[in-house]
């Protein structure tokens, strides 16, 4: 299993960095897990040239390979059915987070899917360890691991 997650660079906290690292520490021993931060260091005159942008940058990245979309806007979904998302593919899956406006239309139409995790807005720094922390509960909910109890 394969895990991608390519996210839109913001500034890091150094105690967000650490929750980040514990739980790549955990996810790596049994499954591989990439982390692609890409960096925007141009000024935009509106809100939607930077989202067009990023999502150029995304595009490129990631290629024709298919992908799952975090947004607020979509589904709210289970532990327990991330993980069988997860899973399904038995393969590769490429999860991503966009930056401070959010993802383009065109990039979300285009997903597999498009999941919630709240109603409310969190930071890139928050959000991304909630992201791993459902990727690792997810990994442990697949081998019944203890971790996640049902």
């Amino acid at each position: 299993m394969k895990v991608s997650l390519f996210y839109v660079q913001q500034n890091k906290t150094k105690n967000a960095d650490a929750f980040e690292k514990h739980f790549l520490k955990k996810i790596k021993k049994n499954m591989s897990l990439q982390i692609i931060g890409i960096a925007i260091k141009k000024k935009f005159s509106s809100k939607e040239q930077q989202i067009k942008y990023e999502c150029e940058r995304i595009k490129e990245k990631i290629g024709k390979e298919k992908y799952i979309c975090f947004d607020k806007a979509g589904q709210k979904i289970s532990s327990e059915n991330f993980a069988n998302m997860i899973y399904r593919s038995n393969d590769k899956v490429n999860l991503i987070v966009g930056g401070a406006f959010g993802l383009s239309d065109d990039l979300i139409k285009n997903a597999q899917k498009t999941i919630s995790f709240s109603e409310m807005e969190f930071s890139h720094e928050v959000f991304r360890v909630m992201l791993l922390e459902q990727v690792y509960r997810a990994n442990c909910i697949f081998n019944n691991h203890p971790y996640h109890q049902s």
